[in-house]
């Protein structure tokens, strides 16, 4: 697998004859590609986004198999760990609202404004 994730990584800079025989016709072409060499500071895996489906469908195919391979279980596990540490034993009478409000808080990515919050509170 190390061979596989070196080409998600970066197809442009991996060895075409030690990759899969299916995709070294479309690796060979992708690293000739003149538009997708002139985009050279892409962070990892973000080369993906522009090789195109029609043009180089086994490569597009790989993309998309190793973007999804880990994806599934992790979206699912991450909540549901979270909710199991919301609602643990010392917290077993938290009614479903109040679980629902912490979930919303611990599983979002916005950062409150604490000062601005307190200001405009105390302004009212």
């Amino acid at each position: 697998m190390k061979t596989m994730f070196q080409l998600f990584a970066d197809p442009m800079a991996v060895i075409i004859e030690d990759q899969d025989p299916e995709l070294q016709m479309e690796l060979c072409e992708l690293q000739c590609d003149i538009l997708l060499s002139l985009k050279q500071n892409f962070s990892y895996g973000q080369l993906w986004n522009f090789v195109m489906p029609d043009k180089y469908p086994k490569l597009h195919n790989f993309a998309l198999k190793v973007t999804s391979m880990f994806g599934s279980t992790y979206i699912c596990e991450c909540p549901f760990s979270t909710m199991k540490m919301l609602k643990s034993k010392q917290r077993n009478r938290l009614s479903q609202e109040a679980l629902k409000s912490n979930f919303r808080i611990v599983t979002t990515e916005m950062e409150a404004d604490i000062v601005a919050l307190v200001n405009e509170h105390t302004a009212q």
